[in-house]
């Protein structure tokens, strides 16, 4: 029984050094604060010289101290090492030109600031707003609100656009929304801004911002005007959305590439190709800004 006793005496012994040497190479890992944010909201001028405060905010750039903590698509909650008071920043991220490999903060709009406490196993919950920066000029804002519209078909378009109001899911917000048609007797859509407008170029940031909801393929671009001529640059491609979207559309490298251009006007057309009937193409909020 001596020997016994002793045998479970140095077994036990054993076993504590071996736990004390994993004790010494795996130490306690770090135990973090979370942050949830549900979602960003757009805050616009309440005398309507921003438009809408309609967005598409995908994403979350956070940054604590300055320091870059990450990307983060919304809804999130994620786990961060620190504790205490810090200075938290979030930029409001949207996908340009709908691509999701393309995120980017929104250049127009201003960073959401805040002081916040982190505590250990504690989850912080966020509601940022943001708002456009001040000094972003909107050439062109239309919601289909007013007397009249401020976009028009041009000469060869088969087809014209208009205002709806019914039914109510052609209708985004407010009272009316724009509409065109299409069917195998019209089959080219084309319209403009009425004005042409004076853009930034060499770079500068151009978006040009609407709601949408289509059942076709529709294309976005530019017509550039020369002291004698013009010319149409395609920018972006639609693919239909049955649901209403909201579209940020990357107008500088269509812009600066017509450099020698005086001004610009902005287009929305379409083909109907296969001879459907009951194409139709629905728009928004548009906004032009820089």
């Amino acid at each position: 029984m001596k020997h016994t006793y002793t045998f479970f005496i140095l077994l036990g012994l054993s076993a504590t050094i071996i736990l004390g040497s994993c004790e010494l190479y795996n130490p306690t890992e770090p135990i973090p604060a979370y942050i949830h944010i549900d979602k960003i909201t757009l805050s616009t001028a309440t005398d309507g010289s921003q438009g809408t405060n309609s967005h598409k905010i995908t994403d979350a750039w956070v940054y604590i101290d300055e320091e870059l903590i990450g990307c983060f698509e919304l809804p999130v909650t994620f786990p961060v090492l620190y504790e205490g008071t810090h200075q938290l920043k979030i930029k409001a991220g949207i996908k340009v030109n709908g691509i999701s490999s393309s995120r980017a903060p929104y250049p127009f709009y201003n960073i959401y600031s805040q002081t916040i406490d982190l505590q250990k196993f504690t989850t912080l919950n966020l509601t940022p707003t943001v708002t456009y920066r001040t000094n972003m000029t909107f050439d062109f804002l239309e919601d289909f609100e007013q007397v009249g519209i401020t976009i028009e078909r041009t000469p060869t378009s088969d087809t014209t656009v208009q205002k709806t109001s019914f039914p109510a899911e052609n209708v985004f917000e407010g009272s009316n929304s724009a509409i065109a048609y299409l069917d195998p007797n019209r089959i080219f859509f084309e319209c403009t801004t009425k004005d042409k407008y004076i853009l930034p170029k060499s770079g500068a940031n151009v978006f040009l911002e609407f709601n949408y909801k289509c059942n076709h393929a529709f294309t976005v671009g530019i017509i550039a005007y020369g002291i004698s001529s013009s010319q149409s640059f395609a920018t972006l491609n639609f693919n239909p959305s049955t649901d209403w979207n909201k579209a940020y559309v990357y107008l500088t490298p269509t812009i600066s590439g017509a450099y020698t251009a005086v001004n610009y006007k902005i287009f929305w057309g379409a083909v109907n190709t296969t001879g459907t009937d009951s194409v139709a193409f629905l728009f928004d909020n548009i906004k032009l800004v820089h």
